[in-house]
């Protein structure tokens, strides 16, 4: 298993992405977006006949805007199957937007008790009307390779050789384009040298490479912490600790957190619980 890279960097303010308005496509069918003066965001189901079955208009996705993400709650439901019955779920989500909009994907703790959800895992990604889905992921010619180059850039990393790190995870991203902890030690290494807008640019690619990936969500959760901006940093952190992306040991003894010291919510997750 690959050891995972986290860490804390301070990012030059992202650039507001643009206003979320249109048809989007999501695990559940066709979603209405809409976003108001106020950053509100909600997304409601468009397609009666949609996999949950879900009525026109009803609302699946309730958010606010955070910079460049929505944060808030999906709704999603159980799905048939063996001693699983229908039901509705409601879990919270945080979604990066990427491409001027036009792409919103994160993660989605959906508490299923083991049944099947229309969601996959815990990744959700929203794609808008007329954005041109990727294209077919080349074939994997070495996966064993690229998580071995990632392993050497780790040491490079924890001693400042940042320009080695990434020739490494360079490598490994071009060996497997869906590596999506290559792009994560990319961004590490363009953190060490000050090149805050690059690191932020691979965490996108990471996260559109594996939306829950769990290093980005910690990483983003310091970003924030340490620019104090405290209820962005307490929403991609609740995330983290929801879905296990992170040992609550590391939570408690990360010095980048310090800001978030006494806050209630962070007290509490610390201890694992959530409000």
């Amino acid at each position: 298993m690959l050891r995972a890279f986290v860490v804390c960097a301070l990012l030059s303010p992202a650039v507001a992405a643009a206003p979320l308005s249109g048809s989007f496509s999501s695990p559940l069918g066709m979603l209405n977006v809409k976003e108001t003066a106020d950053g509100t965001v909600t997304g409601t189901i468009t397609d009666p006949k949609n996999v949950c079955s879900f009525p026109k208009g009803t609302t699946v996705l309730s958010g606010a805007r955070l910079d460049e993400s929505v944060a808030g709650t999906f709704k999603a439901c159980r799905l048939i199957s063996g001693s699983c019955f229908a039901g509705t779920l409601d879990g919270d989500t945080i979604l990066l937007v990427t491409k001027g909009g036009a792409l919103m994907s994160g993660t989605v703790h959906l508490d299923s008790k083991g049944c099947k959800t229309p969601i996959t895992g815990d990744a959700v990604t929203l794609r808008k009307a007329g954005l041109k889905p990727p294209p077919p992921p080349p074939p994997v010619r070495d996966r064993g390779r690229a998580e071995a180059l990632a392993k050497e850039a780790q040491p490079l990393l924890n001693a400042g050789e940042a320009e080695e790190a990434r020739k490494k995870c360079q490598e490994a991203v071009k060996i497997d384009p869906g590596f999506s902890q290559g792009y994560t030690c990319i961004g590490i290494s363009f953190f060490l040298r000050d090149r805050y807008d690059e690191t932020f640019e691979q965490y996108k690619l990471a996260l559109e490479a594996d939306p829950s990936n769990r290093d980005v969500y910690y990483n983003m959760a310091c970003i924030y912490a340490v620019q104090n901006k405290i209820d962005d940093a307490l929403e991609y952190l609740k995330l983290a600790v929801m879905n296990g992306y992170i040992d609550l040991n590391t939570l408690s003894n990360d010095s980048d957190m310090k800001n978030l010291h006494g806050n209630a919510v962070f007290e509490k997750l610390k201890k694992g619980e959530f409000e």
